[in-house]
């Protein structure tokens, strides 16, 4: 039997078989979309807690971090709490441009950070400067002498991030460009560089306005996609029944004047 009628009071439906398998089909997919899309928003929920949990774990000598690489570091790492022993390059200092503090404009000074126990220089975000001109920030950044313990936060960045690529402004220390890219910076050191940015502590030596937000998983785009699939699967439930059915006929027949 290829269709079937059904009867609810003056309510008629007409189910074809075919057309019904089709609907179901089409509903049952567009609604494990959606399952799918609160399943990720709960992978990023419980990533958001091990961002928590590595802001608050004991300081790792960062020379004893292994790095596999962005996506899985961004995993491992994001937050973390590392410690850095050794000393500032401070001749060697870089001042990214366009960067905002509560509405005002100044710039994110990085600073390279030689270890002491390996070859390795790690760029070190002191934080935000209000000074308006690269040649003043230049004289009045302050100095930041001998032998360190630092410690501070890993920040790994997002994939849009780390493809940024940009031309320096100038080609003497201190450097002035827009965004931090490490593999442009490395023609610049004989030594190897971390691979990511490292944010200084509160009251560490040297730091300036913390401005950075706080890395977080964002989920919403995820809720928000998820309600989308679920409405378009209702959305096909609701008007296959109309087509199906008798529904119209009878609101026309319920809205018609006495």
């Amino acid at each position: 039997m290829a269709s079937k009628n059904l009867k609810f009071g003056e309510l008629e439906v007409c189910i074809n078989w075919v057309i019904a398998i089709c609907v179901l089909l089409t509903m049952s997919g567009l609604i494990r979309l959606g399952i799918w899309q609160l399943s990720r928003a709960q992978e990023k929920i419980q990533l958001q807690e091990s961002f928590l949990e590595f802001s608050e774990e004991q300081a790792t000598p960062i020379e004893n971090l292994p790095i596999a690489g962005r996506e899985f570091d961004a995993m491992q790492h994001q937050n973390r709490q590392v410690e850095l022993t050794g000393r500032f390059l401070n001749e060697n200092s870089i001042f990214l441009i366009y960067q905002t503090y509560e509405e005002q404009l100044g710039f994110e000074v990085v600073t390279p950070f030689e270890l002491s126990a390996i070859d390795l220089i790690v760029m070190v975000s002191r934080g935000w400067s209000g000074v308006t001109s690269e040649g003043e920030l230049a004289r009045v950044l302050p100095k930041i002498n001998g032998e360190l313990v630092l410690q501070g936060q890993i920040y790994v960045p997002t994939e849009k991030e780390a493809v940024r690529t940009n031309e320096l402004v100038n080609e003497s220390w201190p450097l002035t460009t827009r965004y931090l890219n490490i593999n442009e910076l490395s023609r610049h050191f004989d030594s190897s560089i971390f691979p990511y940015v490292i944010r200084l502590g509160l009251d560490q030596p040297g730091v300036l306005v913390r401005h950075w937000p706080a890395v977080t998983a964002n989920t919403s785009q995820n809720f928000s996609y998820a309600l989308q699939w679920f409405s378009m699967a209702i959305a096909v439930f609701i008007v296959s029944l109309i087509l199906s059915s008798n529904i119209l006929t009878l609101m026309k027949r319920r809205m018609k004047p006495l």
